[in-house]
């Protein structure tokens, strides 16, 4: 980890096995965004056909995050990590790069099969990210759009400082099917946000 920032947890991306669930890899955010921006599109019906029918939900709501990290090799380099001396932050980079690039193996594998004339092609299926933003948000995702800025370089033009601007949707029940390992992420996700919820929410009173 290449902040020496103290005493934080540190939020990230957490790469589960598509059939077992299990954890397979951990990328941790270097220093924590300072903002985290969610929107969510209501998922409900096209057309009332009922009184009843615009209070009606589809399902959960298209929950989408996006936030701005810094990946910055100063404070590694000083205490002489040797993986930021030798390659800055790029190693960051290619690990969140490989969140949404199809490995060299499964792009030979692809390229096989069609010079081959195989009409069926292996799905280029990735291992499933899970966003950690502390003990109460832990979701499945998927990333929408990943933009990077370098700033600084060694001598080796290794970068030493970036931005990483990231999209992500959090996949629901709805996305996963209930039979999928991480939809439990899902609804404990929910549970959670129900129990908070319920501090605030209280039985009407009447005068």
């Amino acid at each position: 980890m290449l902040s020496s920032q103290p005493n934080f947890l540190k939020g990230g991306i957490v790469l589960l096995d598509q059939q077992s669930g299990e954890p397979i890899e951990a990328i941790p955010l270097l220093i924590n965004p300072a903002t985290l921006s969610t929107q969510f599109e209501v998922k409900s019906p096209a057309s009332s056909q009922t009184r009843a029918e615009p209070m009606r939900l589809n399902g959960p709501p298209k929950e989408s995050i996006s936030f701005e990290a810094t990946l910055d090799a100063t404070d590694a380099m000083e205490r002489g990590d040797r993986d930021a001396l030798n390659y800055g932050i790029g190693h960051y980079i290619a690990a969140l790069r490989g969140l949404i690039t199809p490995s060299r193996r499964q792009l030979m594998d692809n390229d096989a099969l069609a010079r081959q004339g195989k009409l069926t092609i292996i799905p280029m299926v990735q291992p499933l990210p899970v966003f950690s933003w502390g003990m109460n948000r832990r979701v499945p995702v998927r990333f929408t759009s990943l933009s990077l800025q370098e700033e600084f370089f060694n001598s080796a033009l290794n970068p030493l400082r970036a931005k990483a601007s990231v999209n992500l949707q959090v996949l629901t029940v709805d996305d996963l099917g209930f039979d999928h390992p991480a939809s439990s992420l899902f609804l404990h996700y929910l549970a959670g946000l129900e129990r908070q919820a319920s501090k605030v929410t209280k039985p009407a009173i009447d005068n």
